[in-house]
């Protein structure tokens, strides 16, 4: 029930504005997907608000905000509930329902937010929620400045608050429920540019269950993308529907919202919005010349509150320009010679577009691109397809070093909307050139769900096994370590290289900083965005150094002075270290084994004494009367001093994903 109401808490903003502001001619799935998304920009501004002005988001704030928006809600309902809502709510309700219950169930073997982008992710929201806000460091877990898109971290901070899961949890539940929104975002954006609901009805369900992304995002902890993508098709939609409504300057803070929450969740989607709306001012002067008139209202009515949005976001924006210049690119890279597509790079691209049944949608959407060039309402949205095509070729060319992959992570909008207007133009067309409508239609409903089925099918595992780093043991013995370890432990975890010279951990040891606080030689791949080279450097050598170590020899205990560890995380099955190599070294104590995962206290080393000391060293710990402290187990207790039996280990398998990022990449500091 706490969830439940958590949520409902999080659509507040949307759902005040959508009974006071909102345009009650649109049907539910419009009006769901415009409150979701006004709710995010909200959240994300309200942060900024209160970074700017060095207020703290506590209970008085949180609870005061809270109940002005729950009296503009109730008084909306009792004078407006009759024209706000009608019986297509029911139908989207029911939509959203079976888009959420289908995320989830993807989600159903993982028991933490899934691969290493997730780690920073929860590491900045465990900062937000101990801040009480945007914080402008990641200290004391790690140094240098914060300047990360924020909206995701923002709104799950105060999911996490309201709902009492922990932050691991609400990553994991809300980035699914964000994931089955886009579904209604898609149809919102595809209702808005077509004016058929059936287009909009198709196009989400191709963009649930049948095409890749962005159900995949889940795999890689691509939670900022994620709400970018949920957010950036609703203000492309609202852009759509105000320019054809009455010209009311109150119906732009809707639009403000929307702009600010994509330009605050993802610099990506920020780009793609801004290239629509420039399309949009294009053809607003080309029908401005042809007329003779200019429309002014309308533009003005999109045109102001984006720049309001845009001014609002830009105390972040300079913040992000300032800190990230040594490493983000603002200029258009074209590389030197002839263009020509890298294969590496293809092959990559071929994996994000699958599975192999959703190639048909690239038939079917350039198809449906070739016919929206000929209808005006459709024209705007074909050309910006068009580019979103052209700039996923990988040929190496970048813009605000935004690589060519990245564009195909999205592309799963055009690909959806173009599949779905085709298929219901070709409807149309036959449909009304036989005579037997009833058999046809059945007909063709059958096959669009057979479809839909085998879409679902080709994505019913949205994670690749390979990626996920935490099991239950991982979790059980990471809150030992919050409960039993001191805050400035730092550990040794076995490590294996992640790509661009940085090193991850193999297994729920790469999650000790962000979910206990406590550091590691893997603390996230994050670390290097806010750490001077130099630092940076010796943090990466230190985990190169970890990830070449299979027993405790020389170079383990001099890795061990370096960066000053104390203890060990070790799980059964990874490479490197491992419990059966462990049991002969010296000054290593186990604490803890719930059968996977044990912790060892690494001892400081006994200095030498006098030789006339030596007798008092050799007395015993029952000779003293100390107590001797036991092994901490989950499972049948480990009588100390036996030494544990020799358990065959399973050969070591580099839990790399299998879609690499091609190595001729450049790094990404977007994810």
């Amino acid at each position: 029930m706490q969830i439940a109401l958590a949520l409902a808490a999080l659509c507040l903003p949307g759902l005040a504005w959508w009974l006071w502001l909102g345009n009650h001619k649109l049907d539910g799935g419009e009006a769901l997907a415009r409150i979701f998304a006004v709710s995010m920009g909200f959240i994300s501004l309200a942060a900024l608000v209160f970074y700017t002005f060095r207020l703290t988001f506590n209970a008085y704030w949180i609870g005061g905000i809270l109940s002005v928006l729950l009296g503009l809600v109730l008084v909306g309902l009792l004078q407006n509930w009759k024209k706000a809502f009608n019986k297509s709510w029911l139908y989207a309700i029911l939509a959203l329902a079976l888009f959420v219950i289908w995320r989830l169930w993807q989600a159903r073997d993982l028991v933490f937010p899934n691969w290493t982008d997730s780690q920073h992710h929860v590491l900045i929201i465990r900062k937000i929620i101990e801040n009480g806000g945007l914080p402008s460091t990641l200290e004391p877990y790690l140094p240098g400045p914060f300047y990360y898109h924020f909206s995701f971290h923002a709104v799950t901070a105060l999911f996490s608050v309201l709902s009492g899961l922990s932050v691991e949890a609400s990553t994991l539940l809300l980035g699914q429920v964000m994931s089955a929104c886009i579904g209604l975002s898609i149809y919102a954006l595809a209702k808005a540019i077509g004016k058929d609901w059936r287009i909009g009805l198709i196009a989400g369900f191709l963009a649930t269950f049948v095409t890749k992304m962005p159900g995949y995002y889940l795999s890689w902890g691509r939670y900022t993308l994620l709400i970018g993508s949920m957010i950036m098709p609703v203000a492309m939609a609202e852009a759509e529907t105000l320019r054809r409504d009455t010209v009311k300057w109150w119906k732009g803070l809707g639009m403000l919202l929307m702009v600010a929450g994509t330009l605050l969740s993802h610099y990506l989607s920020a780009f793609l919005l801004a290239i629509y709306f420039v399309l949009y001012g294009l053809e607003w002067l080309i029908k401005s010349i042809k007329s003779k008139k200019a429309d002014w209202g309308h533009l003005l009515t999109i045109l102001l509150p984006s720049l309001i949005a845009l001014l609002a976001s830009s105390r972040w924006y300079i913040r992000v320009l300032r800190y990230s210049a040594n490493f983000i690119s603002t200029d258009l890279h074209i590389p030197e010679g002839q263009l020509a597509i890298i294969p590496s790079q293809l092959e990559y691209l071929r994996n994000i577009l699958g599975p192999e049944m959703a190639y048909s949608l690239l038939v079917m959407a350039l198809l449906g691109l070739i016919w929206a060039m000929f209808k005006t309402d459709w024209r705007k949205f074909g050309i910006w397809s068009l580019l979103v095509a052209l700039f996923t070729v990988p040929v190496g060319i970048m813009i605000f070093s935004f690589r060519s992959d990245y564009y195909g992570l999205v592309l799963f909008v055009d690909l959806s909307i173009l599949s779905a207007a085709l298929l219901v133009w070709i409807y149309d067309f036959i449909v009304g050139r036989i005579k037997w409508k009833s058999v046809f239609t059945s007909i063709a409903l059958a096959l669009l769900i057979g479809f839909f089925a085998w879409g679902a099918w080709s994505n019913r595992e949205a994670v690749n096994k390979s990626t996920i780093l935490v099991t239950k043991a991982d979790a059980s013995a990471l809150e030992w370590v919050k409960s039993h370890t001191p805050e400035d432990s730092r550990f040794y975890v076995n490590t294996v290289g992640w790509g661009y010279g940085l090193f991850r951990g193999t297994d729920g040891g790469g999650w000790l900083l962000p979910t206990t606080g406590r550091w590691s030689l893997a603390p996230t791949t994050f670390y290097p965005y806010g750490l001077d080279d130099a630092e940076a450097q010796l943090w990466t050598d230190w985990a190169k150094r970890g990830s070449e170590l299979s027993t405790c020899d020389v170079e383990f205990w001099e890795l061990v002075e370096e960066a000053n560890l104390n203890y060990l995380y070790i799980r059964r099955g990874t490479s490197g270290l491992q419990p059966a190599e462990l049991q002969t070294c010296d000054r290593l104590r186990k604490l803890y084994d719930n059968d996977s995962v044990q912790i060892w206290l690494i001892e400081p080393p006994v200095e030498e004494k006098p030789e006339e000391d030596q007798s008092e060293e050799q007395e015993s710990p029952e000779e003293l009367n100390l107590p001797v402290e036991p092994v901490v187990t989950e499972t049948p207790p480990i009588v100390e001093p036996t030494p544990e039996p020799i358990r065959p280990e399973p050969t070591p398998v580099p839990t790399e994903t299998e879609e690499p990022i091609p190595p001729t990449l450049p790094p990404e500091p977007y994810g």
